[in-house]
């Protein structure tokens, strides 16, 4: 009887039931029974108010598994969820870069974020997650680094199940995130959100309301306020930072 609920609250309907009235939630709804699946975080990029994003990533597959014939795919999105661009990337031993600037996404100064995925022929049984590194620029000064925030995406190595939305959601809208830092000594603070879940959302900051359909992005400038509390029915609703002092910018995420 136990191993029969069990399966029970292991299945999809299960999942969705135990998210929606937050009995044990999953925060990333991934079967850990599939394998050869590469999942990705959601990366924020920016080409607008003169940033330039640089990208730093690892060939996962070859550097654990040695599969040289392995590939990378990033896939580019609009503030919007609108696909923009899609790149692969072949031949990579272990590391490499990607500058993205306007020029890169054909003259486009706006925001959004990309996915990287890992891709083979080959079967490694086994489930990757490439968190990276992403270095935001502005004003062509030295970029400021941080890594891959939440996943919300997947695919399996051959790339033919690509899955969004995989953050978990409940109904009630009352899942607290406080970023630990507090903003008395910078000049402005920008939260960059985006909904790694499969339907809309609706969230506060610091009292504010706002609303997300899945897979969209929004930047929002929060101004001289000195904290950041965000309420809203994600489980793991956690922005990207970006603190302003003169011409300095800290990137980081809550």
């Amino acid at each position: 009887m136990k191993s029969l609920i069990r399966n029970l609250f292991n299945t999809k309907i299960g999942v969705f039931f135990r998210n929606f009235f937050e009995v044990r939630p999953k925060y990333f709804l991934l079967d850990f029974n599939d394998s050869n699946l590469s999942v990705s975080d959601a990366f924020f990029w920016r080409t607008d108010s003169n940033y330039k994003t640089l990208f730093k990533f690892t060939n996962l597959l070859n550097f654990f598994y040695k599969d040289k014939e392995s590939k990378i795919e990033i896939v580019f999105y609009d503030k919007n969820n609108k696909l923009l661009k899609k790149i692969v990337k072949e031949k990579i031993l272990f590391s490499d870069q990607l500058l993205i600037d306007k020029f890169f996404l054909e003259g486009i100064e706006d925001y959004g974020v990309f996915y990287i995925f890992h891709k083979s022929e080959k079967l490694h049984n086994s489930i990757i997650r490439n968190s990276c590194y992403l270095g935001y620029s502005q004003n062509n000064n030295l970029p400021s680094f941080v890594h891959g925030n939440v996943c919300a995406s997947s695919n399996n190595f051959a790339g033919s199940n690509l899955k969004f939305g995989i953050g978990g959601k409940s109904f009630f809208k009352n899942q607290k995130y406080i970023v630990q830092n507090n903003f008395y000594n910078y000049d402005r603070t920008e939260l960059l959100i985006h909904n790694p879940c499969a339907k809309k959302i609706t969230f506060l900051i610091n009292d504010v309301n706002f609303e997300l359909n899945s897979g969209c992005s929004k930047i929002v400038d929060i101004a001289t306020k000195k904290m950041a509390i965000i309420v809203s029915n994600c489980y793991l609703l956690r922005p990207i930072v970006i603190n302003y002092k003169s011409d300095f910018i800290d990137a980081y995420h809550g």
